[in-house]
């Protein structure tokens, strides 16, 4: 049984960084660093139905100014947007001029 999933910044690290952590039955299961949009991107693909606790629409990103538009952008890196209706189902587009899906 699945607690949630916690994705946060851990300031108890020297220097500080991204981490996440799923929990269930009080137990933790799986936890690990998010050092990049593909990291991040894989744990809400397999957990983000659980995320907890911080709101999804505060994650972080990994470089490059922030889209023109952000309507749908949760994060994003240099070359690439991570874009969806939902934190189970956010998918990576490229940055290269294209319109973000609707």
């Amino acid at each position: 049984m699945t607690d949630g999933l916690r994705i946060f910044l851990d300031t108890t690290t020297t220097p500080s960084g991204w981490v996440y952590r799923l929990t269930g039955g009080g137990r933790q299961f799986e936890s690990g660093a998010i050092t990049s949009l593909d990291a991040l991107s894989d744990v809400l693909s397999r957990h983000g139905a659980h995320l907890t606790d911080v709101p999804w629409t505060e994650l972080p990103t990994f470089g490059g100014p922030p889209p023109p538009r952000t309507d749908g952008v949760w994060s994003w890196d240099e070359r690439r947007l991570l874009v969806g209706p939902r934190p189970d189902s956010l998918q990576l587009h490229p940055r290269d001029g294209q319109t973000v899906p609707e």
